[in-house]
């Protein structure tokens, strides 16, 4: 069973476990002296007029009391500090699994999803696991030393109470059955308003810009309704069981009041007794009520359990050697040998063969969809390849230790994402132990100084989430500042240039040229003017390499590349008169 996997968590604390439920059925059990004390006061200390007896007893009250109140404060403080423990050894265990897991993975599951696993799903964890650890055991022992008092002062009466007592349980688990149904109905729908709510906040401009906001209102109310309903069912459902519960218990108390009062009647039983029975009866009915009430955050818990246990079940398609070759230093060499991938069953790569020198600058250009970026998530083994294999310096990189061969390696997007933080703390990102005359000197060669002494914060200039605060070419060279921190011998470049205007562009190409330099590099390409000066040009069509060159060579020969080179100067050309002919 998934959920006895998250239990499972709660084994190193297993000695405070004992500790705390000892302390909370000490509590519960010093709880129920009281009707017992007043049945001695009634027929006892106020009968015979014995005011030592009656003092006596007050004063064993208020010892009772007091050592009743040590053991409340040891026995929650025990509870709560596992409770608490435990959900942050899940959200431990979970983000670290997430970490693990494939590119493909996040592709498919939506962010949304994966907050509410972390938040909402632990959280209704931690109160299912508090709720049976304190209510739970309390009421468990309440209710089980109770019973044995009923009998030992009148077992008749207390037979017609216990055959009452199954009624509430059997309430009890009819309306949690119904109640979870609803609860895993509910938790799925939020999770999709969630998904929904992250993507339209991370898609805000586009909404905006197409004057969408009452369409994503209407959206995001149509979202809520149903969960609405099912919220409602959920409440209401408790409602009931509440009700029903409280029903029966009062037909007890209706029945005791009514066969004890008979009792005392014909001496049967004293006014002691009578009181004491009245009085632990109503200690007994309160926890079953409360147990009954509990369906709610049961059913909460295990759906919540459930859904983290099946993340945490989810197997990394990418996985560590099992006994992995740890990468000190690379030379930077790669080779391609017959390689193929398929993504979801559709070939994107087929039998691909490339081999890279070390400092070697190779450009992968093609249409889109031919396969260029494919091969760099491939590089950084992002993806597993279904046939052939990639080397590094001779090793294939599935026997690489994962860490150390991608810390080898450097990445600059089209779209780098930042963190929200000051641009400092994004260029350190890099390397958390760099001292700050490294990452000036980073940020210097990637022309990160020229805006950044403009800034009234310099460094300490905060960007914003993902740097929403400053333009492309500002977090471009932001992200080619932090990849040359990195200093890595292998280095990505995927349409680092393709959305800069020309002056961002000049700038982030000579921080390129700076980052570049004695590496082996990769560069996908569209616009094939940033290509040029590449040692060799990969031309590639349907995943297939079609032609392969220097820019010269290429330019001279009929094929895939001279058409593409020649429609984008045409294109160029075009904007240029267009530009002339406006001035």
């Amino acid at each position: 069973m998934k959920i006895v996997r998250l239990f499972k968590l709660l084994r190193p604390y297993k000695v405070l476990l004992v500790g705390g439920v000892v302390s909370i059925t000490v509590f519960a059990c010093l709880g129920l002296v009281m009707p017992w004390m007043l049945k001695i006061i009634i027929d006892r200390a106020l009968g015979a007029a014995d005011m030592g007896l009656l003092f006596g007893i007050l004063g064993a009250i208020i010892i009772i009391y007091a050592v009743r109140e040590i053991f409340f404060y040891m026995s929650h403080y025990l509870i709560y500090y596992i409770s608490q423990r435990m959900m942050f050894d899940v959200r431990k265990e979970l983000f670290k699994h997430l970490q693990n897991l494939s590119l493909r993975f996040y592709q498919e599951y939506r962010t949304g999803k994966l907050i509410s696993n972390i938040i909402t799903d632990v959280a209704r964890l931690e109160q299912m696991i508090f709720s049976c650890l304190v209510t739970m055991t309390v009421n468990s022992f309440v209710i089980f030393f109770i019973t044995i008092g009923l009998f030992l002062m009148n077992p008749k009466l207390a037979l017609i109470c216990l055959f009452l007592l199954p009624l509430q349980f059997l309430n009890f688990a009819y309306f949690k059955k119904h109640i979870t149904q609803d609860n895993r109905n509910l938790s799925e729908k939020m999770s999709e308003i969630s998904a929904n709510l992250a993507e339209t906040i991370n898609g805000v401009k586009v909404v905006k810009s197409f004057s969408k906001e009452r369409t994503e209102n209407r959206n995001f109310v149509s979202q809520l309704r149903p969960a609405l309903d099912l919220t409602i069912s959920v409440l209401m459902k408790s409602v009931y069981c509440w009700i029903i519960a409280d029903g029966i218990s009062i037909l007890s108390t209706v029945i005791v009041l009514g066969t004890g009062g008979v009792m005392v009647a014909h001496g049967n039983m004293t006014i002691g007794e009578f009181v004491a029975f009245y009085t632990y009866l109503g200690m007994m009915l309160n926890p079953i009520i409360q147990l009954s009430g509990l369906s709610t955050v049961i059913s909460n818990g295990l759906v919540g359990a459930d859904r983290i246990a099946t993340l945490l079940d989810t197997i990394p398609e990418i996985k560590e050697a099992e006994d992995p070759i740890t990468v000190d230093d690379i030379k930077g060499r790669i080779e391609f040998n017959d390689v193929s991938f398929a993504y979801n069953g559709k070939p994107v790569v087929k039998n691909f063969s490339l081999r890279i020198n070390p400092g070697q600058k190779i450009a992968l250009v093609g249409p889109s969809g031919s396969g260029k970026s494919t091969i760099a998530n491939l590089i950084l083994r992002f993806y597993d390849i279904n046939n052939g294999s990639i080397t590094v310096d001779g090793n294939d990189i599935r026997k690489l230790g994962i860490e150390s061969y991608r810390s080898k390696i450097g990445v600059v997007l089209q779209e780098p994402f930042l963190f929200s933080g000051s641009i400092e703390e994004n260029i350190a990102y890099a390397r958390r132990d760099a001292e700050k005359v490294d990452i000036y000197r980073a940020a210097k060669m990637a022309n990160v100084e020229e805006f950044v002494n403009g800034l009234e914060k310099g460094y300490q200039t905060e960007i914003g989430e993902n740097g929403t605060m400053i333009s492309g070419g500002q977090k471009q060279r932001i992200a080619i500042a932090r990849a040359i921190l990195k200093d890595p011998r292998i280095l990505i470049l995927d349409e680092a240039t393709s959305a800069l205007d020309t002056v961002s562009e000049y700038l982030v190409q000579d921080a390129l040229d700076n980052l570049m330099r004695d590496r082996t590099t990769v560069i996908i390409a569209h616009r094939l003017s940033t290509v040029k000066n590449a040692d060799l040009i990969v031309v590639m069509k349907d995943g297939e390499i079609k032609q392969l060159g220097n820019h010269s060579t290429l330019i001279s020969q009929d094929g895939i590349y001279r058409e593409m080179y020649t429609t984008q100067e045409d294109e160029r050309l075009g904007r240029k008169r267009a530009q002339l002919s406006i001035a």
